[in-house]
């Protein structure tokens, strides 16, 4: 008697089923590796390290700065986007976690007023806030809403996988401005 659960596997389950089919042994050790590569983008000071939970197939990243980073967050800097890559074709990606990096004279600012997230990190000239999402975008009874919400973050997890590459924002003239203000 064979049971098949079509619902919620991955194209990764199917392969590691095809390798056991063909006399390959396949362990949960072969399934789930026990690190993701970090995502690493210098110009914005971000080292995450992302969850086990996390399908790397399943996340996109997009980073903007400047004004379009402010509409986001008043005050940022940065914002970069760990995106939920939808696989069903009538959904749009949605934000797992921003990440904004804003100067702390920007933040000291908007601190008080509303700003989106918590603070996990800083240095003297920058302070790091996740915004993990907190709510499932997708209907409830949906493949998305499933892969969504096992892939959630809380903030306390972000902390924990959260470092500042090189001490900050790497562009220079960035380093400049901020100095000036």
């Amino acid at each position: 008697m064979a049971i098949v659960f079509a619902a919620g596997c991955s194209k990764k389950d199917q392969r590691a089923e095809q390798y056991s089919d063909q006399g390959g042994m396949v362990t949960e050790e072969t399934r789930t590796p026990t690190v993701r590569m970090p995502y690493v983008i210098p110009e914005a000071g971000v080292h995450f390290n992302p969850p086990l939970a996390w399908d790397p197939q399943r996340i996109q990243v997009v980073t903007v700065h400047g004004e379009d980073a402010a509409a986001k967050q008043p005050g940022a800097d940065f914002a970069v986007s760990f995106n939920y890559k939808a696989e069903q074709p009538a959904h749009k990606n949605e934000p797992l976690l921003t990440l904004y990096v804003l100067r702390r004279s920007q933040w000291n600012r908007v601190a008080d007023s509303g700003a989106r997230g918590e603070v996990i990190d800083s240095t003297g000239e920058w302070v790091f806030v996740a915004a993990p999402s907190k709510q499932i975008p997708y209907r409830t009874d949906m493949l998305d809403a499933d892969q969504f919400a096992a892939m959630r973050v809380s903030v306390t997890d972000v902390k924990d996988a959260f470092t500042i590459e090189a001490g900050g924002p790497s562009d220079s003239s960035l380093r400049a401005e901020s100095n000036r203000r």
